[in-house]
């Protein structure tokens, strides 16, 4: 956040601000969001969860499953069968 700011050339509250304004989500939000979303494409193209998780971002494949469900609804395990039965 600090680096963005200073390259906005915003103090951190007010590039949250513009940020959240913008994007509709603060920051933080939005990484996780991002990393989560692109977990679901390596799991779509086939990757074990414990892969997805670390190749976009997350600790571990717990910290997966708990951002995932609150970004896509679901665990990755769900979106996977829900994937391959289609």
């Amino acid at each position: 956040m600090g680096d963005l700011s200073r390259v906005a050339e915003l103090t951190r509250p007010h590039f949250s601000r513009v940020f959240k304004e913008q994007e509709g989500m603060p920051p933080w939000a939005y990484v996780l969001d991002r990393r989560a979303r692109r977990a679901a494409e390596l799991l779509d193209e086939g990757a074990p969860p414990s892969e997805a998780a670390l190749a976009s971002g997350f600790y571990d494949q717990s910290h997966l499953n708990r951002v995932f469900r609150r970004v896509l609804g679901e665990t990755p395990g769900e979106y996977r069968r829900g994937r391959t039965n289609v």
